[in-house]
Formats: C-alpha cells, structure tokens, sequence
C-alpha cells in the first residue's frame, strides 16, 4: 500500500497565477511544493498500470522536505478531469486541501487563447476559436501533439467544475484566491493561505515573477521542436532505465520548450481585447459565475464584467 500520499492540491485554474503561488507556498518551512510544478500523475492515462517505481518517483518529487505538514503540487488539469476526483475522493489523506486560483474568466480566456496563438497553436479569430468546441468537455486524450490543451471556454466554467469538490469534499477542505488579490496583495494572500492551512505566517514574502504570455518569432519552429522531442522521448522510454546515472539527471532536467520560447520570442505586444469581445465573453459566463457566487458564498467584486 503506497502511503504518504500529498495532501495539498492547486487543481487550477490554468493561466491564473498557478505557478506564482505554487512557489509562494513552497516558501514555508512546512509545506513542500513538488519539484516539478504540474505532474499529472493522478490524471495520466497509465495511472491503473502504475508500478512501485511510478509511485516512488511521483514521492521524490517531495523529497526536499520529508517532514513538511504539506506536500503539494499544481497541475490545473485535475480541476477539469474527472478522474482526479475519482482516484483521490477513497484515499482518506488526512488533513487533505485544495486551493484555487480563479481569475476573472474573461481575462483568463483571453491570456488561454493568446498564450496558444502566441506559441503558433492557434489559428483561428477569437470567436471561431472559442466557438470551435465550446461544449466540449476537456478530455485528457484531447491534447495538441505538443502537448498543449485548447477549450478555452471550457476552462473557465468555474462553478461547474468546483460544484463538483464542494460536492465530494467538506468546505473547510477548500480555500478559493482571487488571482487579482494574489498579484495586488502577494504577501496578504499567501500568509492568508498559511491561516488556512493551520500554519504560522511569514514576516517577508518576496514578490514572485508570473509567467508572462509571449509572442514567439518562429512559432512553427517551436512547434515541430517540441513535437519531435515528445515523438523521441516516447521512443527512448523503454530503454531510459538502461541509461547510467549521471546522464539521467542532466536530461531530465533540459527543457527544450523553455530554451526555444527565451530565444526566440519577439517584443509583440499582445493586443488589448475589445470591449465588444470583453462583453460577448461576460455574458457567456454569467450564468457560471451566478453558480459560482452559490455554492462559493463569494461575491467576486473584483471581476467587474459581473458585477451586481
């Protein structure tokens, strides 16, 4: 029986300051946020078929504070994919949370739409994108052969993917961040966050860099790079466990999509939205927000597209 299991969850939502808090946690001496910030261990297509091995090298991800209150980690698809619920609900993990990073869903669509159409994985108007599968749930199987995910309207529902923990979890199990909090009032929300989590403040929080969207230069080339790699990761993994040590761990540790966004993004400044897209995106959502505001108890005044 594989024990120890992480008790700490940021199950998303995606492109919403996720990574910013993610490192912000990890600063308390109790909490150990996992190494590699998004995993999708529990939501993986092989998850029935894990071994020992699988398990132990999830666990290592934890390693660098063994006897932490809280081992955590953020991969934003577990809020959208059904499985995760389904695999972590029987587990009883004691003292077991999840904190959500929720941004006004209209900006938040719109920095999904222009994070893809920057990388070159978009090619569609606004509109047509979102339109495209708009009632298309995320599905793990449906990803971009680079790996990353559309459903940009999908993504945003948060009350009908939250109603879905508040369902299977006790309140006092789940904490919700305002992400225009988090970036006005990091040290306010982080310490919050600790209160939380049973745990004591810190005095300094330094302020964190959040992932900027970029435009990239040669996206076609960032494309077929990251493409290629997946396509050779996938043909040497069978053999990996051969590879001596010392090769292993400076392998791992190359991010070729990193490297290639660094070099090669251009000084193009993503364009304002509209107020005519700022308006049709809001009263798409207002019905999810009214949703949101029920099961929450929250009124959301910060996200003025749906303000009361």
């Amino acid at each position: 029986m594989i024990k120890n299991y992480p008790n700490l969850f940021i199950p998303g939502a995606a492109k919403s300051g996720t990574s910013s808090l993610h490192e912000l946690l990890n600063l308390h001496p109790d909490i150990c946020m996992s190494s590699e910030k998004e995993p999708f261990f529990w939501v993986n297509q092989a998850f029935s078929s894990y071994t020992n091995k699988n398990w132990n090298n999830y666990l290592s991800l934890f390693k660098e504070k063994p006897n932490s209150k809280y081992k955590g980690e953020s991969s934003t698809s577990y809020m959208l994919f059904p499985s995760f619920l389904e695999r972590i609900k029987d587990l009883k993990i004691e003292n077991l949370k999840f904190i959500f990073v929720l941004r006004n869903p209209v900006d938040r669509i719109y920095s999904h739409y222009w994070y893809l159409k920057g990388l070159g994985s978009e090619d569609k108007s606004l509109r047509e994108a979102i339109l495209s599968d708009f009632n298309e749930e995320p599905d793990i199987t449906k990803c971009l052969p680079e790996g990353k995910y559309k459903h940009y309207f999908q993504y945003g529902l948060y009350g009908k993917w939250l109603s879905k923990f508040y369902k299977n979890f006790n309140s006092n199990q789940i904490k919700i961040v305002i992400f225009e909090d988090l970036v006005k009032y990091p040290s306010i929300i982080t310490n919050d966050c600790f209160r939380f989590l049973g745990l004591n403040e810190l005095d300094i929080i330094p302020n964190i860099q959040y992932n900027e969207t970029v435009v990239l230069k040669h996206p076609k080339l960032y494309q077929n790079v990251i493409i290629f790699t997946n396509k050779i990761k996938e043909i040497l993994r069978p053999s990996f466990k051969y590879f001596p040590g010392f090769l292993k761990k400076p392998i791992k540790k190359i991010d070729l999509s990193k490297i290639i966004i660094k070099s090669t993004k251009s000084n193009e400044v993503i364009p304002k939205i509209s107020k005519i897209d700022r308006d049709w995106l809001a009263d798409l959502y207002q019905n999810d927000i009214s949703l949101l505001k029920s099961i929450t108890g929250l009124n959301f005044n910060q996200w003025t597209d749906f303000k009361t």
